[in-house]
């Protein structure tokens, strides 16, 4: 309840006797007292009188001798409710993993407001986005900390490329109309725009020497012809998918003689556990091992005849850039053929034509 400071004249002390009044005083010719607003109300009928508002001049008082520093924490508050909110930049957690397609396809979440930017979506529905749009990548999660939004990228790793030396020849793996070719070791026996059948010889490793000498040598080079292939496709109308939600949670585990003696709790009930780093002290005495934690989820995606058409598109050129082996291969066109349906599946054929390197090493059957 609000209290006031209240002063009258000390002849109207007769018309006060019912009214709640405290720590009544005579100054001079005025009684000095404090009431209720309710009393207050009631008693501004019957006489005159001055009054304050304690709560207010206690207010006020505060602001006089405090306001600059009110000020300031008012705007360090409000900066850091900001710079939880804003965006200043995106990094990368590895800077060998930095894809400036990735950088610009994040801009279409951002919504401007002067110099400062926010994001318009939550970071799971962005993190789904990214995993579908750039499926080339093992891992691709988003995350942030402070005005900061960290990118996580793992890349596929291929295994180390062996120099084999076992002999043998190039030949055509695909139907095609020869567009090019590069040869290191060998002898091409095909020319541009002609066409092979699959099976056909590309690239010999046969070396026959001015002396009719014969040697057999690993052939080497690359052969790229224009393919035009359908491909037909399967796919459920209901597919159940394993997927990292997009949240993590990083921990650090020490192990004392086997024993892991810092156990924190799991906030998911679905996850798998990656390993970042691994540092051993005194054999396996004592070890630290530091893991990231992905939550996974179940996903059921329910297709219409459009998106399982898409699915079937997609398919192609995630296969594509699995297979690809040189920069000269591209796929010129990827189209519907035709789609029919049963109760439970699509049947989807595509046409596709692509520049392809169609040689593929088959070993003489000597060596």
């Amino acid at each position: 309840m609000r209290k006031y400071r209240v002063k009258t004249s000390k002849h109207n002390l007769y018309a006060l006797n019912h009214f709640n009044i405290k720590h009544v005083r005579i100054i001079e010719d005025n009684l000095v007292f404090f009431t209720d607003e309710k009393s207050l109300e009631k008693m501004k009928i019957k006489v005159d009188l001055e009054y304050e508002d304690l709560a207010k001049k206690k207010l006020k008082e505060v602001l006089r001798k405090h306001l600059i520093t009110i000020i300031g924490a008012l705007l360090i508050i409000m900066a850091l409710i900001n710079q939880s909110q804003s965006i200043v930049d995106v990094r990368f957690t590895n800077k060998d993993t930095y894809d400036e397609e990735v950088v610009e396809h994040l801009e279409k979440y951002y919504k401007r407001v002067g110099p400062f930017k926010y994001l318009t979506t939550n970071l799971n529905e962005i993190n789904l986005d990214l995993r579908s749009t750039f499926y080339q990548y093992e891992w691709i999660g988003l995350r942030k900390e402070g005005a900061y939004l960290y990118l996580d990228i793992k890349r596929m790793v291929n295994p180390p490329i062996v120099e084999e030396k076992t002999p043998g020849s190039y030949y055509a793996r695909k139907d095609g109309i020869v567009k090019m070719y590069h040869l290191e070791k060998g002898v091409v026996v095909v020319q541009e725009e002609q066409f092979v059948h699959k099976g056909d010889l590309l690239i010999s490793g046969e070396i026959i020497h001015y002396n009719n000498k014969l040697e057999l040598i690993r052939a080497k080079g690359f052969v790229i012809a224009e393919v035009l292939e359908y491909k037909d496709y399967t796919i459920s109308k209901e597919i159940i998918e394993i997927i990292r939600s997009g949240k993590m949670k990083s921990q650090t585990q020490i192990f004392l003689f086997g024993k892991h003696i810092n156990k924190e709790k799991i906030p998911f009930e679905n996850y798998e556990i990656e390993e970042v780093s691994l540092k051993k002290f005194l054999g396996n005495l004592f070890v630290i091992r530091k893991v990231n934690i992905y939550e996974i989820k179940e996903v059921r995606n329910v297709y219409n005849e459009e998106e399982a058409t898409q699915y079937a598109l997609s398919h192609v050129y995630r296969d594509f850039r699995a297979e690809k082996t040189n920069e000269f291969e591209k796929i010129i066109y990827n189209n519907l053929v035709k789609i029919e349906e049963d109760e439970n599946y699509f049947y989807v054929r595509l046409i596709v034509k692509s520049h392809l390197n169609i040689a593929k090493f088959i070993p003489f059957p000597e060596a």
